[in-house]
């Protein structure tokens, strides 16, 4: 199929399919009279690129799917592998997230007057709010100045 009769089926600019093509998620598209033509499991491949980008894979961690392991290795054991990674990454996210509420919510007690008076405040107690070395190291920590 041509890339714009691919690009109507997926649901996808023609662009977005060059420019998978050149990131190497799609193998290079035969070519007819100078245009790209696309055999039918391209479509497979972009279904599973769409997937794989709304669950929040990365071009690198989608390319390492479609490419970065054995071909005899079974499509369960790539998504559970990515799969691991990515949850972990999320549990960080998610971490930092309640870590950052918490310090929003207690921000929301200061009865300082001035801003150099919370600066004060942050100086004395810079354990509270400074990243830790270790991402989502403390996320239970309140701020109270």
């Amino acid at each position: 199929m041509t890339i714009g009769e691919l690009a109507v089926r997926a649901g996808l600019a023609t662009s977005a399919i060059r420019y998978y093509e050149k990131a190497g998620l799609l193998p290079a598209a035969a070519r007819t009279n100078g245009r790209r033509v696309y055999p039918a499991e391209a479509l497979n491949q972009l279904m599973v690129i769409g997937f794989a980008k709304n669950t929040g894979f990365t071009l690198a961690e989608i390319k390492l799917l479609l490419r970065g392991f054995p071909e005899s290795t079974p499509a369960s054991a790539r998504w559970k592998k990515l799969a691991k990674g990515k949850i972990a990454e999320m549990k960080a996210a998610i971490a930092k997230a309640e870590a950052m509420k918490e310090l929003l919510q207690s921000i929301m007690g200061c009865r300082c007057r001035k801003l150099d008076q919370c600066a004060q405040g942050f100086a004395r107690r810079p354990e509270l709010w400074r990243p830790a070395s270790n991402a989502g190291a403390h996320p239970e920590r309140r701020v109270i100045l």
